[in-house]
């Protein structure tokens, strides 16, 4: 359970984890992508293909930007690691 007022270390790991998983998540929609693709080449041929692709190198793209928060939260936690939290 969270402690009931947080400090900022607490905020930042609770933003990294929720970086990490939004991560996850993505990765995961571009595999349901890739199969969607793969419907469209076995059972359509249209135009779906290109959208799915560009779709999924979209999200290829925001999946290198997520990495790179996850990262630059890390590096904000690790560099004030030893200043006090505490408010005030």
């Amino acid at each position: 359970m969270p402690a009931p007022n947080p400090d900022a270390h607490e905020h930042l790991e609770r933003a990294r984890d929720l970086v990490w998983d939004a991560i996850q998540r993505l990765e995961e929609a571009q595999r349901v992508l890739f199969h969607a693709g793969d419907c469209y080449v076995a059972q359509v041929h249209g135009d779906g293909v290109r959208h799915v692709i560009e779709v999924t190198e979209t999200m290829a793209d925001l999946s290198g930007d997520l990495t790179q928060c996850h990262i630059e939260i890390g590096k904000i936690g690790k560099r004030n690691r030893g200043r006090d939290w505490s408010p005030g």
